[in-house]
């Protein structure tokens, strides 16, 4: 084909040409470039190569070719339509490059994309403005790494027993799965991952608190990641800890002693006592102390893990402080130094926040513990019971009280209890301290009862006491003197006819005792 043949026009028109296969639109320059024939009488170019689909990796390179065969004097044109539906862009007109991207560039008939970038997607069409048009068309498919956003404030706060949804967006291509991870752990579920576009979590308590990741994957580059943190708001939770006592030996040597019970302590003039609460709560409760309902003063409220260095200045300043209060995380610690008779008390921890309020007693006492009966019920004497129980006191004990009785089955009440029978009998004895049985705060003792009753039920309570006081009273304990004597006494006193219905009567009683026992 000859320029005789045909006649170049230059059209300045925003509006281009749409040959089959692009869309109309607006372009970013105002030059389109096409063909008209004189009388139809040329061959026009056509195209060698064949379309294609390239996928690439960002910032990897592709060529776009535009082989033709009887290009003449004709311009190639080199158009884009992004993949995301905008205007259509001339990139190259012949030679010419159109476009202000550094990374295009043109050698011959074929067209590079160094570094590509996700905006590089779309078709690309090599194209002759002729009429009708000579069109290639080419597709390139960028893939990128994902990138991820939570949807929603990165920390959230919900109330104990509220459900919450977690959600994130993500974008890449491939299209990226999303897996949900909980960094302290296993999620609620108890999976240690769940695959799924949101996370919800129903009936929430502090056990679910913590940061739950939200990732993207889909094989390009690294996985993305969001990360959301849930903080579950309640009313403070309190448990006391076994007290920690420190003794002072001759008034130099000290070692610490832990109490079986949480809630009393027993302890005695001198020691240094350590009481804790250990409190929980969202928001963090304020924690106060008091005696015998009374506000505690002189108390330190410093945070010993945040500011330890503080703390331990102050504390240097109140070293003779009779009683401070400090607190490590969700440890509150009340100590007492130099323990007094007049320390002696209910000492409550009371924790508050905007959901409400928790407190807990810790009795200190200088008193022993109420005994432990620990003899056998069925006695092996048949006028004799030795009874054996144990306590727990801080300070030797000084003395028992060991109440007794015979039990006798009574009418019943129209309460549905029965009436025991017999006025009780007390024995108190001093304690010599040397031929006590003890370990640690352990205390073992036993104490013989005379002149009982054959074949006797009993009832029994004992009290202990030490320097500071009596203790309560025991559980009530029922024993009984030896059984077997009574029934062979009974069986050799009749002969004969007599004798056989003493053993009846016997064989009855041993039934009846049997149902009893």
């Amino acid at each position: 084909m000859t320029m005789e043949k045909a006649v170049l026009v230059v059209v300045l028109t925003l509006m281009v040409l749409a040959p089959q296969g692009l869309s109309k639109g607006y372009v970013e320059y105002e030059e389109d470039y096409y063909y008209e024939a004189e009388g139809g009488d040329y061959e026009p170019p056509t195209f060698t190569a064949r379309p294609q689909a390239f996928t690439v990796e960002v910032g990897q390179s592709v060529i776009i070719p535009c082989d033709v065969d009887n290009m003449g004097s004709f311009k190639l044109l080199i158009k884009k339509v992004p993949a995301n539906g905008g205007a259509e862009k001339l990139l190259f007109a012949g030679r010419e490059k159109i476009t202000r991207d550094r990374r295009f560039s043109m050698d011959g008939s074929r067209v590079t994309i160094s570094n590509a970038r996700p905006k590089d997607a779309g078709t690309y069409y090599c194209m002759f403005g002729l009429q009708p048009p000579v069109v290639l068309r080419h597709t390139i498919d960028v893939q990128y790494a994902p990138t991820v956003r939570a949807m929603g404030r990165p920390e959230q706060h919900i109330p104990r027993g509220d459900s919450v949804t977690l959600e994130c967006q993500a974008e890449g291509n491939p299209e990226p799965i999303i897996r949900w991870s909980r960094q302290e752990g296993p999620l609620p579920s108890g999976k240690r991952s769940e695959e799924a576009q949101s996370l919800t979590l129903e009936g929430v308590d502090r056990h679910v608190e913590g940061t739950y990741l939200c990732t993207a994957d889909n094989g390009i580059g690294e996985a993305a990641v969001a990360a959301m943190s849930i903080i579950v708001e309640y009313p403070p939770e309190i448990t006391t800890e076994k007290a920690r006592i420190f003794v002072i030996v001759l008034e130099a040597v000290e070692f610490p002693v832990r109490l079986p019970d949480s809630a009393i302590v027993r302890t005695g003039e001198g020691d240094q006592v350590e009481l804790v609460c250990l409190v929980r709560g969202r928001p963090v409760p304020e924690v106060v102390w008091t005696r015998d309902g009374l506000p505690i003063p002189n108390t330190d409220m410093m945070d010993t893990k945040l500011h330890h260095q503080q703390q331990t200045q102050h504390q240097q300043q109140d070293h003779n402080s009779h009683m401070v209060h400090s607190h490590s995380a969700h440890r509150h610690t009340l100590t007492i130094k130099h323990v007094t008779e007049k320390d002696f008390g209910a000492y409550m921890c009371i924790a508050k926040n905007s959901h409400g309020q928790k407190d807990a007693t810790i009795q200190m006492t200088g008193l022993p513990k109420p005994p432990h009966l620990t003899s056998s019920p069925n006695g092996g004497e048949s006028d004799t019971y030795t009874l054996t129980w144990e306590t727990e006191s801080y300070y030797p004990i000084t003395e028992f009280l060991v109440k007794y009785r015979k039990t006798q089955l009574g009418t019943w009440q129209t309460n549905h209890t029965m009436v025991m029978g017999g006025s009780w009998q007390s024995i108190s004895e001093a304690v010599d301290p040397d031929a006590e049985l003890n370990e640690d705060t352990r205390h073992s003792m036993a104490y013989t009862l005379k002149d009982l009753e054959v074949a006797t039920d009993y009832a029994a309570q004992v009290r202990v006491r030490n320097k500071y006081g009596w203790s309560s009273e025991s559980e009530t304990f029922t024993f009984s003197t030896k059984k077997a004597l009574a029934v062979l006494q009974s069986t050799s006193t009749g002969g004969g006819a007599r004798g056989r219905s003493a053993l009846a009567a016997v064989t009855l009683l041993l039934a009846a005792l049997a149902a009893l026992m």
